[in-house]
């Protein structure tokens, strides 16, 4: 089982957790550490204007605004298991 600190809320993502004391958002890779994502990205035009973080979800790039990311709510979550 897999128990994080209390001020992190898993996202619609697996492997992202946003913090919602600092307000940034973390990834947990195989290794199992939580590490800080450089951002948020100032909205401009190669952004469509959108202040947010830039995540890899199998390999395609998803865009998470902060308004998401702020309006997240504490809440038991499972992290899922891949069977090999």
């Amino acid at each position: 089982m897999v128990t994080l600190p209390p001020d992190f809320i898993a996202i619609k993502y697996p492997g992202y957790f946003w913090h919602s004391k600092e307000k940034k958002l973390y990834s947990m890779k195989v290794s199992g550490v939580l590490h800080p994502l450089s951002g948020p990205a100032k909205p401009n035009r190669f952004n469509y204007f959108i202040e947010g973080y830039t995540v890899s979800v199998k390999g395609r790039r998803r865009r998470l605004t902060m308004d998401y990311l702020t309006g997240l709510k504490a809440k038991d979550s499972v992290i899922p298991v891949e069977k090999v």
